[in-house]
């Protein structure tokens, strides 16, 4: 009987191993899962994500590496009288993705996709520079529209929020600023989603601010002081109040996540809080607007302070009590939307 019941036990065992690691090797080796590089070409940022994808549902299983380099296109545009990518951005650029190539390819990535945005949807030599990159950095970049955009935002934003727990019972209502374009989208009525585009974002923001308020010729504004910061603030609520209200009307009653560089990292980052509202992000502001570049201490340090006052005008304008950043960019959007590989 003792041999009976071992044999019997042993079987199980033997059964259910065999069936996890089947499973294992099924989920390693099935066709519906493959190791993609995606990458979001951004106007001040460009951001990696390398991630293994199931194609047939057309999902993240997970992401294995991120990595960013700084490549400020909308600022080299704005500074040009041609509104032209000189050489020297151009370099730079090649350089930069380069590197995330060889970071992708180190990582395990098949394939290799990248999407570029706002600075190359506006520059007069966008088609002869994008193309002289693709021969360098040898993968395919696609220059999305501005809605296309948002919707890989706010997309990527309503997967992660379920996945992660962090939708409430609230409307869900997605804000991305980059550096050269603002999207808010927002549900409506059925399936359809109001969707404001914005053009003020990161660094037009701050080249307003400059143009605005200094005489003199300069790169950054800091240290902004409390007078500046103020109507810097109110600027960008004014903005807001004419330019997005009238479309989306008032955020009250929303849960509000904020996706791209400009919510996560440079807000949120200096904030030091996994959400914020109106009340903690003034008393940021003025504390950073004493603060001169040097003690900012940042690669983006020209537009964080100015940041601050961007989101907080914008959260005043449209009634938003409260943000919620999530760490996403247009690289997750790109890597299940299939039609890009």
């Amino acid at each position: 009987m003792f041999i009976v019941r071992s044999f019997i036990a042993l079987f199980i065992l033997l059964t259910i191993s065999s069936c996890a690691i089947t499973q294992q090797s099924e989920h390693t080796n099935s066709s519906c899962f493959e190791k993609r590089g995606a990458i979001d070409i951004g106007s001040g940022t460009s951001k990696l994500v390398v991630a293994l994808v199931n194609t047939c549902q057309r999902t993240i299983d997970h992401v294995v590496f991120e990595a960013q380099r700084a490549i400020p296109f909308k600022e080299a545009l704005q500074r040009n009288k041609k509104n032209l990518f000189n050489n020297d951005i151009t370099a730079k650029a090649i350089k930069g993705l380069n590197e995330l190539r060889f970071l992708a390819t180190s990582q395990g990535a098949k394939k290799i996709r990248a999407v570029a945005t706002s600075a190359f949807r506006t520059a007069s030599n966008a088609t002869e520079t994008k193309s002289k990159i693709e021969k360098s950095v040898k993968f395919r970049i696609k220059v999305i529209t501005q809605e296309d955009e948002a919707l890989f935002g706010y997309n990527s934003a309503m997967s992660m929020a379920k996945t992660s727990g962090k939708i409430t019972s609230k409307p869900i209502a997605v804000w991305d600023i980059g550096g050269g374009s603002m999207q808010i989208v927002k549900p409506s009525e059925g399936k359809e989603k109001t969707i404001y585009l914005g053009k003020l974002a990161s660094v037009s923001f701050k080249n307003k601010l400059l143009k605005k308020f200094y005489k003199k010729k300069r790169k950054s504004p800091n240290p902004l002081g409390k007078k500046t910061a103020v109507n810097s603030m109110s600027m960008a609520r004014d903005y807001a109040t004419k330019d997005a209200r009238p479309l989306l009307g008032q955020l009250k009653g929303h849960q509000v996540i904020g996706v791209g560089g400009v919510h996560y990292y440079s807000v949120r980052g200096q904030l030091g809080k996994k959400k914020y509202n109106q009340t903690n992000l003034l008393k940021t502001l003025l504390k950073r607007a004493k603060l001169n570049d040097k003690k900012i201490d940042s690669k983006y340090a020209a537009t964080d302070v100015t940041n601050l006052a961007l989101v907080l005008g914008y959260m005043q304008a449209l009634s938003i009590n409260e943000v919620t950043p999530l760490k996403i960019n247009m690289a997750h959007g790109v890597l299940t939307t299939e039609s890009l590989w």
